[in-house]
């Protein structure tokens, strides 16, 4: 939410009142970003776990399905960056 006054009731400078407005846009595509990176992630954990159930031991699917597993994993951790509070502001 903008706000137009400072905390003793003064109007902000046009530049305060943009800055807020581009933070507000810089987190809403940090939101998306993380948005497809989890729907990349529920699928591609979906596929890995349908994969293990139908492939027996040994198979080369079985160990496909694995590395599927484990790009998944790898996606979900870089969408928890996404998320640490020190990682935009940089």
């Amino acid at each position: 939410m903008i706000t137009l006054e400072d905390n003793h009731g003064n109007p902000l400078s046009e530049k305060e009142i943009k800055a807020q407005m581009e933070a507000i846009r810089k987190e809403r595509r940090m939101q998306v970003i993380r948005n497809w990176l989890n729907g990349i992630f529920i699928v591609l954990a979906l596929v890995a776990i349908v994969g293990v159930l139908i492939f027996k031991g040994g198979e080369r699917g079985l160990y496909i399905s694995y590395g599927i597993a484990v790009l998944a994993i790898i996606i979900k951790m870089v969408e928890a960056l996404f998320r640490m509070p020190g990682f935009k502001s940089h």
